[in-house]
Order: structure tokens, then C-alpha cells, then sequence
């Protein structure tokens, strides 16, 4: 019975073959159908992490990583032309590289190839991003043993060049990197016209006004940096250890500037002034991240820091028919920190990050010349906190509360205090293609050391300086919210608005003599507070052989006493890219800005257009770029600062190479070796600590 049945379905397939062969071609005409190709995309938007994926052309005509993030267009994030990396509010933005922290010098040491993909997070719940507020993570593809070498390096016409060296050699679970950079720069056109109004009360009840204007002749600035880094990571499925030391050597051995002084109404005759000083900064500094997985739901996270460096200052400012006036400094400074969090998950029911920080930093300073003294001042902080964030579905939320006790002594002045600290965010994304935040914080600073010094400094025959060793902590409050809409790889565009307000501010203070100004620091000063505003989009033609960007933001501030200042205003920026084989070409457009310089000050920066083309030539081990930027400008003059107040006005002119015509010419070259499987976290420069210098 078994063989007849097998036998049947033998004999009916065989027919049905038979059939298939013999059978008369149906009447309907049939027709070749063309090709479906299904485009994935490479552009996602999430409630906790957006994701984007590089095409093979933006990895291989990018040097750096900066220069990878500007040519993918990522709306939550704007690249400047010095390579910063902001939101488009324009707060920071940590990098990461495979979930460790990077720097400026680990984006210029990257192997661009190796990226598989960027993730953008605003507020993320994962531990290893440290609490960081805005983050965005390269994921590399990985070795299990191998590395490579890559150097960089580029020079210009205006007398400045870089040259920097990345080795990386991993083998299973160890990687090692090395790495080195030296830059130099020669610069004739520096420094600025400044034009200062006194208005100076006298003891008959007059007020003494004039205008003194310092008009600049030649400049000279020399400025040489090297570092050397050395970095190890162990890397396995339940502990990673990154140790990271490195020294950076940065000597500016001429600063130099000379002119002519002249007063309105004429106090005196035209007089000659000349302006000589240099710098040098010696650091060494260490960094861990150690982070230890102790099962599927607990986690802990230590990164200790220390940091030291050695700074000597000097100056000589000479004006006829006056005294010389000579300033030098010598400071020894010293910081340790460190961040310990314990992470537990609760599954489906979100997170909770315990936190604990420490921040200690010793300043020792000497001053010579118009002032011969010395200042001691160290500052504590320490600080536990909690954070909670929860996923669910399309909505993801975090809320941080802690509080951070601060003290602060400086000689014999000591100050106590705590306060609280408070984070915030929400986010909804109701598919891959919209996403909108709402975000605040709340936190305390502690002012610099360098701003602490009683010491009193004379610069020039009518300006001296001190500082203030009664700072207290200040307070500021940010808010802001934002909206991404990525309907296709070809478009993308988000709009924003942000606040940041300040507490209890201290201001540089113009206190008037008969015979001059002495700017001191006072607390409190008036309220200040800043909203920006903008959009941003992007277009991607031909296939995403051309990529069209634009930006269009808004400032507005207002600057309490004693500046008094209220200002808006509104600047864009538009760039195109177009592919073509392994070149490509690129144009840029910056129109001028305006912008308050920080919230101690009340100046406010005019900056002029720049404007850039560029074509390049790339393959998978040699990358060249030659740009040529404000080609159409042949002045000197660059960023202009404008500050009033009661008593003093400053309006400075620089110059700089920055906004004047420039060619310059990149070459950067990388030799791989070994199999892919771990990479990462190149070695870069490393900074030491801030001195306590009087600023």
C-alpha cells in the first residue's frame, strides 16, 4: 500500500512535468518587468537614540570625524568652521567613540572607513555616556587583532601648518595606541586697534571725558604646541579599563605689537606704544574610564582624572613719556575628579543611576612686576545624585536630582555652601521619521580661581585689574525644545528654542579714579538671560550625489547692570557638496554674526562672512582637500568686539589670519593592517588644568 502511494505521486509529478513542457504558450503577451530597488534607510529618529549610517562616498572623502558629521547633515547636531561639535542651540556636545569618551584629537585620528554608524542621544539612561547631557557615539567596525597608521597633516599660505601621527595596534582583547601631533604658526597680521572712552569723575564735581585710541602698526605672533599620547584599553564582555597619559607642551614665545596712541579731545601728542609677551604652558595629565558589568542588571562606572600643569606669563607694555609697565606670573596647578555610578535596571520598568562626584583644585600662583604677590586657593566639590529614565514605547523620559557642597578658600577667605542640582527630559517619537524634546536644568558653578586674586595689576597708564575673593556660587537655568522630521534619506529638518538664564552673576566691574579705570568683579551684577531660536534642513539630489544644507538662527539677549545691553540677532549659513567618482567638490556661506561673549562680560562679538569652496580626491588610503576661503578679501581685519558701561567703553578691531584670503592644503594618509573585528577610541592630545592666574 506504501509503494502504490509513493509510486502515485512519482507518476503525477512526472506528468505535471510533461505537461509543463508540451503545454501551448498562453495568449497574453508577457512582459520583462525592470528592476525594484528598495532603498534602505539610513536615517532613523528615536525617543531615546537616533541613528544614522554613513554611505560609502561621506566615509571616504572625509578626513576627520568632524569633517564625517558635517557631510552627513545630522539635523540635531551643527558642525562650525573650526570643526565644534553643538547642538543647533548651540550647547555642547559630548563625543563618544564605541561608547568611551573622545576628544578634538581622537575625531582627527579616526580611521573614517571603520564607521558603521553614528547614534545621537539626548539625556541617555546608559551609564558608560556618564551623565553627559547631549551625546553623539561613533560605532566602529572591530579587529581582533591588527591596527593601523594614520598621518595627518596640513599647511597653509598665511605661515601654518600641523602635522599629527595615530598608530593603533590591537590584538584580541588589548589595544594600544600612540600618538603624537606638532603644530606650529608664524603670523605677521595680529592683534588690533582699540578705541577706549573714559569718562572719569573728578574731585570738583566735573567729569573728565576723552577718547584714548590704540592704533596698531605691526604684530607678531609665534606659537609652537606638541604632544604625545599614550593610551591602553582592555576590553571584554564583563570589564572595560581605559588608562589614558599624556603631555602637551605649548610655547608662545612672541606676542608682539606696536603703534601709535592718540586722544581726543589731545591730551598729549600722538605717542609711539609697543606690546611684548609670551607664554608657556607645560601640562601631564591622566584619564580612566573603568566600567564593570556585575550581571544583566547592575552596573558600575568609575572615571578618575588627574591633571597638572606649570604656566609662565610675561609682558612689557612701553609708552612714550611714560613708565614701562611689566607684568609676569608663575603658576602651579593641580585637579583631581572622579565620577562613580552605580547602575540598576528594572527591566521594562526603566533604570536608576546612583551618582557620586568629587572635583579638588589647587592653584599656587606668584605675580611679579607692577605686582609682587602670591595666592593659595583650592576649591572642593562633592556631590551625590540619583537618575531615573524610563522607555516606554514611543515616549522615553529621564528626571536627575542631587545636590553638590562646595568650598572654596582662598588665603584666609573660606566659603561654605550646597545646593541642589536638577535635570530633565522628555522626548516622543511616534515612528522613525518625527521626533520633539523638551528639556531643563538647574544646577550651581563655582567661579575660576583665576578670578579670585586680590592682587592688582597696572596693564597700561590708565587701566589696572584685580579680582574678588568673596565669589560665592552661581546659578543658571536652561530650557529648550526641539523638533527633527526625517521623511526620506533625501530630507531632513528640525526646529528649536532654547532659554538659559543666570542667578546671582558676577560682572567685571569698571570703578572709576581721576586718573583711570580699575576693573574689579563684582556680585551680584544685573540679570542676564538669552533665548536662541532657529531651524535647520537638508536635501539630497541625484541619487545623494548633491547634499544642499541650510541654517537659519536667531539670538536675543539682555545683559543687566552695568552693561545695560539688549540685543537680536539673525545669521544663516548655507553649504552645498556634490560627488563625483572619487572627487568631490563643496561650496559654504556664512553670513556675519553677532553674539554675546559669555555672561560675565558685556561685549558683544561681530564676526565678519566666511565663505569656502573646496575640491578633494579620496580613495581608501589617501585623502587630499584643497580649500580656498574668503578668496575675494585681502584685509586683515576680522572679529570685532563692542562693550559699554557707566564709566568705560571698548570697541577692539583684530586681525587675524581667520577672515582674510586663504589656500590651504590637507593630505592625510592611513595604512591598515590585520583582521577586522575591535576599534576605537584613538589616542589625542591631553589637557592639563586651568591656572589660577588673575584673567
Amino acid at each position: 500500500m506504501r509503494n502504490r502511494f509513493i509510486n502515485s505521486i512519482l507518476f503525477a509529478m512526472i506528468a505535471s512535468s510533461v505537461m509543463a513542457q508540451t503545454e501551448t504558450p498562453d495568449s497574453i503577451k508577457t512582459q520583462e518587468l525592470e528592476e525594484v530597488v528598495v532603498e534602505g534607510r539610513n536615517q532613523r529618529l528615536g525617543a531615546e537614540v537616533s541613528t544614522y549610517i554613513p554611505t560609502s562616498k561621506q566615509r571616504n572623502v572625509s578626513q576627520t570625524a568632524a569633517d564625517l558629521l558635517n557631510r552627513m547633515a545630522i539635523p540635531q547636531i551643527k558642525i562650525s568652521a573650526n570643526d565644534d561639535i553643538t547642538d543647533l542651540a548651540g550647547k555642547s556636545v559630548d563625543v563618544f567613540i564605541d561608547f568611551l569618551p573622545a576628544t578634538k584629537e581622537d575625531l582627527q585620528g579616526m580611521r573614517m572607513q571603520d564607521v558603521k554608524k553614528v547614534e545621537y542621544y539626548d539625556f541617555p539612561s546608559d551609564p558608560r555616556f556618564q551623565g553627559k547631557a547631549h551625546v553623539v557615539n561613533f560605532v566602529m567596525q572591530k579587529y581582533e587583532y591588527g591596527g593601523y597608521v594614520k598621518a595627518h597633516g596640513w599647511e597653509n599660505t598665511s605661515n601654518a601648518g600641523q602635522i599629527s601621527l595615530f598608530s593603533k595596534l590591537q590584538y584580541k582583547r588589548m589595544t594600544f595606541d600612540i600618538a603624537a601631533g606638532y603644530f606650529y604658526l608664524n603670523q605677521n597680521h595680529t592683534g588690533g586697534d582699540v578705541y577706549e572712552t573714559f569718562r572719569l569723575p573728578q574731585p570738583d564735581g566735573n567729569v573728565n571725558v576723552f577718547e584714548r585710541n590704540s592704533i596698531q602698526g605691526k604684530g607678531k605672533w609665534i606659537k609652537n604646541q606638541y604632544w604625545p599620547t599614550f593610551k591602553a584599553l582592555y576590553s571584554s564582555d564583563k570589564i572595560t579599563i581605559l588608562n589614558v597619559v599624556g603631555a602637551s607642551f605649548d610655547h608662545t614665545p612672541r606676542n608682539n605689537s606696536s603703534g601709535f596712541i592718540e586722544y581726543t579731545p589731545a591730551i598729549t601728542e600722538r605717542v609711539d606704544y609697543s606690546q611684548n609677551s609670551s607664554n608657556r604652558v607645560n601640562s601631564i595629565s591622566y584619564s580612566g574610564y573603568w566600567n564593570f558589568i556585575l550581571n544583566d542588571k547592575n552596573t558600575i562606572n568609575f572615571s578618575p582624572r588627574y591633571a597638572y600643569s606649570h604656566t609662565n606669563t610675561g609682558s612689557l607694555y612701553t609708552e612714550v613719556g611714560t613708565d614701562e609697565f611689566y607684568n609676569a606670573a608663575r603658576d602651579n596647578s593641580h585637579q583631581f575628579s572622579g565620577n562613580l555610578t552605580y547602575t540598576h535596571s528594572f527591566g521594562k520598568w526603566g533604570s536608576l543611576n546612583a551618582m557620586f562626584q568629587t572635583i579638588i583644585t589647587s592653584n599656587s600662583t606668584s605675580y611679579y612686576g607692577t605686582a609682587n604677590t602670591s595666592d593659595n586657593a583650592r576649591t572642593y566639590r562633592v556631590g551625590p545624585g540619583v537618575q531615573y529614565s524610563l522607555s516606554i514605547g514611543k515616549v522615553y523620559g529621564m528626571v536627575g536630582v542631587g545636590y553638590h557642597w562646595d568650598r572654596q578658600k582662598y588665603l584666609d577667605y573660606k566659603d561654605d555652601s550646597a545646593a541642589p542640582w536638577i535635570d530633565f527630559s522628555l522626548q516622543y517619537a511616534p515612528n522613525d521619521r518625527h521626533s520633539i524634546r523638551g528639556e531643563f536644568h538647574h544646577m550651581k558653578s563655582i567661579p575660576s580661581s583665576s578670578y579670585r586674586s586680590a592682587a592688582i595689576i597696572q596693564s597700561n597708564p590708565l587701566m589696572s585689574y584685580t579680582g574678588n575673593p568673596n565669589l560665592v556660587s552661581y546659578g543658571s537655568y536652561d530650557a529648550g525644545v526641539n523638533y527633527s522630521f526625517i521623511p526620506s534619506n533625501k530630507f531632513s529638518i528640525s526646529a528649536f528654542a532654547s532659554t538659559w538664564i543666570v542667578d546671582n552673576r558676577y560682572v567685571y566691574d569698571y570703578v572709576p579714579s581721576e586718573t583711570g579705570i580699575l576693573r574689579t568683579i563684582r556680585q551680584p551684577g544685573g540679570g542676564y538671560s538669552q533665548w536662541t531660536y532657529g531651524a535647520y534642513a537638508s536635501l539630497r539630489l541625484f541619487d545623494g550625489k548633491l547634499q544642499l544644507t541650510a541654517q537659519l538662527t536667531g539670538t536675543s539677549v539682555h545683559n543687566g547692570d552695568p552693561y545695560n545691553l539688549d540685543k537680536t540677532n539673525i545669521n544663516y549659513a548655507f553649504q552645498a557638496t556634490y560627488y563625483l567618482g572619487n572627487w568631490n567638490f563643496s561650496g559654504l556661506y556664512y553670513s556675519p554674526q553677532g553674539f554675546p561673549d559669555g555672561c560675565m562680560v558685556g561685549t558683544w562679538m561681530k564676526t565678519k562672512s566666511y565663505y569656502r569652496i573646496a575640491a578633494g580626491w579620496s580613495n581608501s588610503s589617501w585623502n587630499l582637500q584643497l580649500q580656498f576661503a574668503n578668496f575675494a578679501r585681502w584685509n586683515w581685519r576680522s572679529n570685532k568686539s563692542i562693550m559699554h558701561s557707566r564709566y568705560y567703553d571698548r570697541i577692539e578691531q583684530t586681525y587675524s589670519i581667520n577672515d582674510h584670503a586663504l589656500a590651504r592644503l590637507s593630505v592625510t594618509y592611513t595604512f591598515g593592517f590585520g583582521k577586522k573585528i575591535q576599534q576605537g577610541d584613538e589616542a589625542s592630545q591631553q589637557s592639563g588644568v586651568n591656572s589660577g592666574i588673575l584673567k
